[in-house]
């Protein structure tokens, strides 16, 4: 017993020796704390964020607005190509990071009608940068506060295909219905007032009620099946307006010919009879063609912004495999867009020590209005992410 007490004492004693030598020996030196750069190395993370994300909210363009509910199922049924990628990058308590993420979408139906069918295209890409700065460092969880800005491009395209057979139809029995009223005029048997009230009611009903039969493109622009704006909205108005400013400049032309004949009574009426005769298939063949133009075209427009916020991220470490991590961005801040706003909560698995997977909920919302362009959306879902660190 004396033996084993000797030895611990005489180990003891060495320890005890060795820790003050070692005191005395680093004390005079006086060494400066090793900076970030020199203690901690850079730390990387790539991943794919995999976001099955519908849409609501309202997209309007020049004040018709288009209700959006989009669920995920008919995301993926409209999904041309889906590209996401985020990557990190950290030194001590300095972050920095960027995420990009493209949905494309198109759509598109029979009309059968004066427009015989369309095609609509939503290309929606978002990138998001910026810095972090580790606020609360422990053991098992930290709070980062980030500073970034998120910018978003919105390209909207609408693709009409007309039936000019359908249109020259419609545009022989417009200018059968309208030449009563149109030689009345000329006759000064009506008032313009008169005239013009029966030139609306004609091109609605022979035109304008003929665009789309079935409704089927009018649906569309309200309630779309992909998260696009009315580009084609205004497609009646626009038809209604241009036939009734070519009938006008018709009406204008052929009672400057009557006129110059200097002819009353009954002369002047069998002159008007036969000058509208002879113009009509004229005017039908120049309605047919003005009509065409607007159905058969192109519209489309391309919008973007960059959205400033402020935000924090904090992640709990349940153990060496599970933990949890949660992000809050606010921006916007009256700029271009009046709000943006992003939250994501995922549960997390460390599947090695650099691969690692997370399941989890993401929803990011904007109110943009500038330009004619109304984007006021939340577009939330799961989100599945898998990716590397090395």
């Amino acid at each position: 017993m004396r033996i084993r007490f000797s030895l611990f004492t005489g180990v003891l004693l060495a320890a005890v020796g060795s820790v003050g030598a070692g005191s005395l020996e680093l004390a005079p030196k006086e060494t400066a704390p090793p900076t970030i750069t020199e203690s901690q190395p850079w730390q990387f993370t790539i991943a794919s964020p995999g976001w099955m994300a519908g849409m609501d909210g309202t997209i309007g363009i020049n004040g018709h607005n288009a209700n959006i509910d989009v669920p995920l199922n008919e995301i993926l049924q409209h999904l041309d190509m889906v590209f996401a990628m985020r990557a990190e990058a950290q030194k001590g308590p300095f972050g920095i990071y960027a995420e990009f993420l493209y949905v494309g979408l198109s759509d598109g139906a029979q009309v059968s009608g004066l427009v015989d069918n369309f095609a609509a295209t939503a290309d929606t890409w978002y990138v998001d940068t910026g810095l972090s700065w580790r606020l609360i460092n422990q053991p098992r969880w930290f709070v980062d506060f980030a500073a970034g800005s998120h910018y978003a491009n919105v390209y909207e395209r609408l693709i009409l295909n007309s039936d000019p057979g359908a249109i020259d139809q419609a545009s022989e029995r417009f200018v059968t219905n309208i030449s009563d009223d149109l030689s009345a005029r000329l006759n000064n048997d009506i008032s313009n007032s008169q005239f013009l009230g029966a030139l609306k009611s004609t091109i609605q009903g022979d035109i304008v009620s003929q665009i789309d039969k079935h409704g089927t493109l009018d649906r569309h622009q309200r309630h779309p099946n992909i998260p696009i704006g009315p580009l084609g909205a205004r497609i009646p108005e626009d038809v209604a307006r241009v036939v009734g400013d070519l009938i006008r400049r018709k009406e204008a032309a052929l009672r400057a010919r009557i006129d110059a004949l200097h002819l009353k009574g009954a002369a002047r009426r069998a002159a008007v009879h036969r000058m509208v005769n002879a113009a009509e298939a004229q005017i039908a063949n120049n309605v047919a063609f003005t009509v065409n133009q607007k159905l058969d075209q192109t519209l489309s427009r391309d919008d973007d912004w960059f959205a400033p916020y402020v935000g924090l991220r904090t992640r709990f470490n349940f153990n060496k495999t599970f933990y949890t991590a949660v992000r809050g961005e606010v921006g916007g801040f009256g700029a271009v867009p009046d709000l943006m706003w992003q939250v994501e909560g995922v549960i997390g698995i460390n599947l090695s020590r650099n691969i690692f997977t997370e399941i989890g909920y993401r929803a990011l919302a904007t109110d943009f209005n500038n330009d004619g362009l109304l984007f006021d959306t939340v577009t939330h879902g799961p989100q599945i992410t898998s990716g590397i660190t090395f």
